[in-house]
């Protein structure tokens, strides 16, 4: 999980939160079972949508969507406060014209047009929304976003996480559930303290690592949905605040403190946690990247040009000099030294500005790495040699730690009081 924003929602504002959207729910309910849409009132709420629930933006790129249901469902269209209600159990198309939203069938012909909203609406217990060959619980609100569509799966939080929490953490073993758990926990946590972090917005999360990779049903696991259940509404809280619960792959033996990684205040439960080597059996403990001198020139060519919107060339590289690094050993700047100028590069940035040789499409794994120079007979730099230690930014819970310490026998709660300093675990619902 990348770079998020900072916010943290009191247990005290999330119940009232939760008033309010349970209000707003039931009369959606009642909108739903009246006389005019027949049908619909012989189906439970559950169907539909329960509290809490996040809505998830997944599309809006596209002028044009394609939606169906594994079985049955019924198609909203609303236009200016009217509403008319069809049904269907074939695929249609929702297409952005001019600003506004029309239905067809699979044959082509219009169903209706001029619309403001569609809401696909599953009938049935187990019945899935389907977009592009992913199947989603919940409902699927259908909005125009200028000339594109705009797909936001609605849907109930701990349904969410189903579809977040196994491409997070990967295939598990059923002895290493207590880890699932605690990514589960870590994962509602964030969700939670973002519902409404998109100001004026009709969603609360993105479905990347924007926020959190989401990816729907077909991703779902028996293991994952156990961990799901097993700790539903229960969340992580510092000071009676729900915490900004950011996790990463591989710490390479200890995590480290937010301010020295990002442009961030202090948080007093990000802090540098040393986890006894626990993610040792991550394939990216420890890695090596080896640049020519050309290779590295290029790289922080790219990047300087991309930063400053203009092709930008440097002399030759002289040197690599590493200032100064954080309490969990990580680089906080970084010199590089050319012919003609130092160039500064600062904290979890290093990583976009090395990038890798192995792979120009992605960035270095961490910014824990020591720096070997070798150079010829005329004393010129030929190669640099970068030997790091964890994969991801470093702050708070290590997933492969979290792994490790569950195959050592931890308990969720006793991982997630590790690396996030002064928690407490609460059952928010």
């Amino acid at each position: 999980m990348l770079d998020y924003r900072s916010k943290s929602v009191s247990f005290r504002r999330m119940t009232r939160l939760f008033v309010r959207i349970g209000t707003g729910l039931i009369l959606l309910v009642l909108m739903w079972s009246c006389g005019t849409i027949p049908g619909l009132q012989e189906e439970s709420v559950s169907n539909f949508i329960r509290v809490p629930f996040v809505r998830v933006l997944l599309e809006e790129t596209t002028d044009k969507l394609v939606i169906t249901a594994e079985s049955a469902y019924a198609i909203e269209c609303l236009t200016d406060g009217e509403q008319e209600i069809y049904y269907s159990s074939r695929p249609v198309a929702i297409v952005n014209t001019r600003g506004l939203l029309s239905v067809t069938d699979s044959r082509g012909d219009r169903i209706q047009s001029g619309m403001g909203e569609v809401n696909i609406i599953p009938r049935g217990n187990g019945n899935r929304v389907k977009i592009g060959g992913k199947r989603y619980r919940g409902i699927m609100r259908i909005l125009p976003n200028g000339q594109s569509v705009r797909a936001i799966n609605v849907i109930y939080m701990e349904d969410y996480l189903r579809g977040v929490v196994p491409p997070e953490i990967g295939p598990r073993a059923d002895s290493e559930i207590e880890a699932v758990k605690a990514q589960a926990v870590a994962a509602r946590t964030y969700a939670m303290a973002h519902l409404k972090q998109y100001a004026g917005q009709p969603y609360d999360m993105k479905s990347s690592i924007m926020d959190q990779l989401y990816e729907g049903v077909n991703v779902e696991t028996r293991l994952v949905n156990k961990a799901i259940d097993a700790t539903a509404g229960v969340v992580i809280s510092f000071q009676d605040n729900m915490i900004n619960a950011y996790y990463h792959s591989t710490c390479g033996g200890r995590t480290d403190d937010i301010e020295e990684v990002w442009e961030r205040q202090e948080v007093g439960y990000l802090k540098a946690v040393d986890d006894s080597s626990a993610c040792s059996w991550s394939k990216y403990f420890t890695w090596r990247e080896v640049f020519t001198e050309r290779q590295l020139r290029g790289r922080i060519e790219q990047y300087l040009s991309s930063d400053r919107g203009r092709d930008l060339r440097i002399s030759p590289v002289t040197n690599v000099v590493v200032m100064d690094r954080s309490a969990g050993g990580r680089i906080k700047k970084l010199l590089v030294h050319t012919e003609t100028d130092v160039y500064h590069f600062s904290k979890d940035k290093i990583r976009w500005v090395v990038g890798r040789t192995s792979n120009p499409d992605l960035i270095l794994p961490s910014s824990n790495f020591d720096v070997v120079l070798d150079r010829d007979g005329a004393g010129k730099l030929t190669h640099i040699t970068f030997n790091g230690r964890g994969y991801g930014h470093g702050v708070g819970m290590c997933q492969c730690g979290a792994i490790g310490h569950a195959r050592d026998g931890w308990g969720y709660e006793r991982i997630l009081t590790l690396y996030y300093t002064g928690t407490e675990i609460k059952k928010l619902y």
